[in-house]
Order: C-alpha cells, then sequence, then structure tokens
C-alpha cells in the first residue's frame, strides 16, 4: 500500500473512529456487561459475589411460578401485531386510492409517529377511565355496561393492547403506504382487463408483492410488542398488576431492588425470546418474501 492509500485509509478510519467508539462504549460493552453480571449476586451497594448459574436457576424455581405468569403476560402482547399490521394495511390502501382529502388523513395518522409514547399513554389512560372515559361512554350508548379497562386483571391487558394496537398501526401504515406507492399501476389495470375485481386484485397483486414488508412489519413488531414497558407503566402506575410482564420484571429487579445480577439474567432470558421469535417470523416468512 502507497503512502496516498494509506493516507486515505487512515482518514476513513477516523471518521468511523467516534461510531465505533460510541457502540463500544454504548452498546457492546453494556452487553458484554450484563452477561458477565448475569453470574454474580450485585446489588450495587456491595462487593459483586460469583454465584454462578444460580440466577438462571432462581428464573425457574421461584415460589409460585411467577416467571411463567410474566412469560406468558410477555406473549400476550404479540396479539397486537397482527391487529395493528391488519389495521395499517386496510388505511394505507385507503390513502393509496387518492381520495378526497387524503393528505389531511395522511398527516393524521402520523402524528401517533412523532408524539411521545408516554403522553399517548396518559391520553389513553383517560380514554380508557372507568367511569369518565370515551370508550365506556361509547359504549353505554350502545347498551354495553361499563369495563375496569385498566383494573379488572380479566381486561386490562385487553385494555393496554388497543392503545399499542392504535400507535403501532400509524407507524405501519406510512410503512404499507410506501410500499403500495411502489407497486405498478400497469398491474392493476392488466388484471382489470382480464376481468378481476377489487377483492381479487387485492389478494392476488397487492398482499403477494407486499410480503417483504409483511416480514419487516411482523418483526419489528413482535420485538417492540416483546418489550412493551411504557404503556404498562403508565397505565398500571408502576403497578403493572396482571400485565406485568418480562420487561417490568427486570425493571424491578434493577431498580426497586437492585438485584442487578438477577434482572441481568432475566434481560438474557428476553433476549433469546426476542432471538427465537425472529427467527421464527424469518424462518416461515422470510422465504417467501424472497419469492415474492
Amino acid at each position: 500500500m502507497n503512502t496516498r492509500s494509506f493516507r486515505h485509509s487512515l482518514v476513513g478510519y477516523a471518521f468511523l473512529l467516534p461510531n465505533i467508539v460510541g457502540f463500544l462504549l454504548f452498546a457492546l460493552g453494556p452487553i458484554v456487561f450484563s452477561f458477565l453480571i448475569s453470574f454474580f449476586n450485585w446489588d450495587l451497594f456491595a462487593r459483586p459475589v460469583f454465584v454462578d448459574t444460580a440466577n438462571y436457576e432462581t428464573i425457574f424455581t421461584e415460589p409460585g411460578a411467577r416467571f411463567w405468569s410474566y412469560f406468558g403476560n410477555t406473549l400476550f402482547f404479540l396479539i397486537v401485531v397482527p391487529v395493528q399490521m391488519a389495521v395499517a394495511l386496510f388505511a394505507a390502501w385507503l390513502l393509496n386510492e387518492n381520495m378526497k382529502g387524503t393528505l389531511f388523513f395522511k398527516v393524521l395518522f402520523f402524528i401517533p409517529v412523532v408524539l411521545s409514547v408516554v403522553s399517548i399513554t396518559i391520553v389513553w389512560a383517560y380514554i380508557l377511565d372507568t367511569e369518565n372515559g370515551l370508550l365506556n361512554q361509547l359504549l353505554g350508548f350502545a347498551g354495553v355496561s361499563k369495563v375496569s379497562w385498566l383494573y379488572d386483571p380479566a381486561w386490562i391487558k385487553v385494555g393496554i393492547s388497543l392503545m399499542v394496537v392504535w400507535q403501532g398501526s400509524a407507524f405501519s401504515t406510512i410503512i404499507y403506504y410506501a410500499a403500495l406507492q411502489g407497486i405498478p399501476d400497469q398491474l392493476y389495470e392488466v388484471a382489470m382487463l382480464d376481468g378481476a375485481g377489487r377483492w381479487t386484485q387485492f389478494l392476488r397483486i397487492t398482499v403477494p408483492l407486499l410480503a417483504p414488508t409483511h416480514v419487516f412489519l411482523a418483526i419489528t413488531g413482535c420485538i417492540g410488542a416483546l418489550q412493551l414497558f411504557a404503556p404498562i407503566y403508565v397505565m398500571t402506575h408502576g403497578t403493572a398488576g396482571a400485565a406485568h410482564n418480562l420487561i417490568f420484571e427486570v425493571y424491578g429487579k434493577a431498580y426497586h431492588e437492585f438485584s442487578m445480577g438477577y434482572a441481568s439474567a432475566l434481560s438474557w432470558m428476553l433476549f433469546i425470546l426476542i432471538f427465537i421469535m425472529t427467527g421464527l417470523h424469518w424462518r416461515f416468512l422470510g422465504t417467501r418474501a424472497e419469492y415474492a
């Protein structure tokens, strides 16, 4: 390598250095550190004590099978992913029709994407209020009795899911709309000449050609649902109750009980769950997307 090439390479690495250092300090470093301390008993105020795999064993042997309860609640919120994708696809299809007022609805759908999750959650907490909430008032007009969305253990996860679907479908709508813009109009014109109706066009052209988008939104939505925290924390006032999931348990163990080793072990269990779910999505949906 001559001097000129070496200097150019050096300049290139110099530009990359801030990102590399940032990644090592704020991403890879904490990941490695969390894995190491998952084998220690450490409460931040005393010297760490090596306990081997005791933290991982405690997760599965904890009295009352608490882990499996949190695990089940974590998986429950996966139900929001297909629902918000279906809502988003329908909304994006309507926007793509270029009907009157489309620009207004584009802005309207994008609002939840840019708003703070906490502020949205607070608004939804009022909407789901048992006595004066908008949703219960609408149900009252339909002759349905009031539902305790945020206090009844049977309904609290459903109430939180409604808010998550509303917010998540906004982002998914924008992604679906961009993907719909990339489908050539000629395909629909040829289908119309062959006598295909709107519903047939949607099933035979739109849905298959959006396969890569389906995979992307399914995977990212799944990852987000498994790490759902802010809506649960705000709507349950930090108690979680029947909506207590794995990420909430990690938060409680780390920042309330200061059991950093156990919290790190739980974090790695959550990582394994996310890794498995992502792999399953890619295994069953990714192959279809490649041939779409």
